[in-house]
């Protein structure tokens, strides 16, 4: 069986059935806001849960307490669904490990070290993270992937390369080595307890969560410093 072609997400700066409109005869007495909120926080749920292809739009509604006729009229399909979730959940949470990272100061390495907190402390609070990644990013035909890519890895990507390269002519890190691949092995350490955050605890015995976020970052920064680190 080939493997299941991509769906195109739409651009949520294109205005489709899930902007904003005027009142009109008929509407359900429900709060608009409140409705459209309901469908986009199921649409997350069973898009990470289910993934974007097994999942429908009258589960989704019956998810939210609605008729698959109100998310039809708020959103028209599962894809405008899609790009409300990619909107008004994926977006803000990239920005705000940009802002944190961005709150580090010049410093390369101390922005190199906010990212891994504020990555790791995101993902470990909205645990759909990595579930979504898991199945729309990284799964063979994944609908986020082409999105995902262009829009949130490249530009991670090519922030990541200055401030390694930046630090690398500050003598932070060992000059000798190859930017990207030093990149690679960040990206490694940051993602990696992430999406394998239900089994570490069973297979090493080393607590992942919430509650452990800090010291864990802490400790992968210390162990990539040490590995990249200038050589004496």
């Amino acid at each position: 069986m080939p493997p299941r072609k991509p769906a195109a997400v739409p651009s949520p700066s294109k205005p489709g059935r899930g902007g904003a409109t005027a009142r009109q005869p008929g509407r359900p007495s429900r709060d608009e806001g409140d409705l459209r909120e309901s469908l986009v926080e199921a649409a997350l749920h069973e898009f990470a849960t289910h993934g974007f292809a097994a999942s429908t739009l009258r589960g989704i509604a019956a998810a939210a307490n609605v008729t698959p006729a109100m998310a039809h009229y708020y959103f028209g399909d599962k894809a405008g669904l899609l790009a409300a979730v990619v909107e008004q959940r994926v977006a803000p949470l990239a920005a705000k490990v940009a802002a944190r990272v961005g709150e580090a100061g010049p410093d390369p390495v101390a922005a190199l070290r906010a990212f891994i907190h504020a990555y790791e402390g995101l993902a470990f609070e909205h645990p759909w993270v990595p579930r979504l990644v898991v199945r729309e990013v990284l799964g063979e035909g994944g609908v986020l992937r082409e999105h995902f890519t262009r829009h949130f890895a490249a530009r991670v990507g090519e922030r990541l390369l200055a401030g390694i390269r930046a630090a690398q002519a500050l003598g932070r890190i060992d000059p000798a080595l190859d930017a990207p691949k030093v990149a690679l092995s960040f990206l490694s350490l940051c993602v990696f307890p992430v999406i394998t955050a239900p089994v570490i605890p069973a297979v090493l015995g080393v607590p992942v969560g919430r509650d452990d976020v800090a010291a864990l970052a802490d400790h992968q920064f210390r162990v990539f410093l040490s590995g990249v680190g200038p050589k004496t």
